[in-house]
């Protein structure tokens, strides 16, 4: 039970992140002291609420610094949670060793190498825009691991079969909430979804208004969907007359969902929101 709050708490700092998340306001939405939800925290994630909230914070400004190279390392540091551009600069350097700008310069230039090798035969999957209907999720919070992956969606859908709240078609969705380019792979976070259209209690939520989305279709394992993506984040987008809607994570639709099989055999469609430029 108490790692189910805790695994609650995770979910809530997801979704406020730009709100205030100190450890008196934190352990007040768990309903613990602050001393034992300390305790409880460490022990279920292997870090303080501090030292996460700043890993979050800085990795966040990594993904910033790398997908929105038009923003200023200012506009990063106060969008990531920092008071001041000061108090950014001496958390990163002291993380990295490296200033913002630096690590920018050289994490580009790792992506273009890394970009140019994409095989020509990835390099031709159609890539379509089109405007998406609003989502409404309930949501399973696990790490972008195949079989984490599919323990959360299978998780999800004994839960919402219990409580009658299954379309006949239903349809299943995830959340990349970071990417293993700034993130290790063991921590990056993933959102299991699968949309309801009724009420629902009992789960954490996850909701996305309408927007224009490109649409990437992929199979097979994690590591070609992620360099794919980054493909077409660095190479395909440039030449869009899009670019990237920010702080909009990207999610994918597991088209035709099978629990029995693997990750890697499900055919998936990326999908990122875009605003023009």
């Amino acid at each position: 039970m108490a790692m189910e709050v805790i695994d609650n708490i995770l979910h809530y700092i997801q979704q406020h992140f730009d709100q205030d998340l100190s450890l008196h306001n934190l352990a007040a939405q768990a309903h613990y002291s602050p001393y034992h939800f300390h305790r409880l925290f460490r022990q279920r994630v292997g870090e303080a609420p501090k030292q996460y909230l700043l890993r979050l914070r800085l990795e966040k400004s990594c993904k910033e610094l790398i997908f929105y190279p038009y923003k200023s390392v200012y506009a990063i540091a106060i969008d990531c949670g920092f008071s001041s551009q000061s108090v950014f600069a001496r958390a990163f350097k002291n993380k990295y060793q490296l200033t913002a700008e630096q690590y920018r310069e050289q994490a580009l230039s790792a992506i273009r190498e890394k970009t140019a090798a994409v095989s020509p035969e990835v390099q031709q999957y159609p890539i379509s825009i089109t405007r998406s209907e609003s989502l409404h999720l309930a949501c399973e919070l696990t790490f972008l691991q195949e079989e984490h992956i599919m323990q959360a969606f299978k998780k999800l859908h004994r839960w919402a079969a219990a409580h009658e709240l299954l379309d006949q078609h239903p349809e299943f969705y995830g959340v990349f909430l970071d990417t293993p380019f700034t993130t290790a792979l063991a921590q990056c976070r993933y959102l299991a979804g699968i949309r309801l259209r009724r009420p629902f209690t009992g789960r954490e939520s996850y909701t996305t208004g309408p927007m224009t989305i490109a649409q990437i279709p992929v199979m097979g394992a994690l590591e070609i969907a992620m360099d794919y993506t980054l493909y077409v984040k660095h190479r395909w987008l440039p030449e869009s007359g899009y670019r990237l809607i920010q702080g909009n994570p990207g999610y994918e639709h597991i088209t035709s969902m099978d629990l029995s099989k693997p990750y890697s055999q499900h055919t998936r469609i990326i999908c990122m929101g875009l605003q023009p430029e």
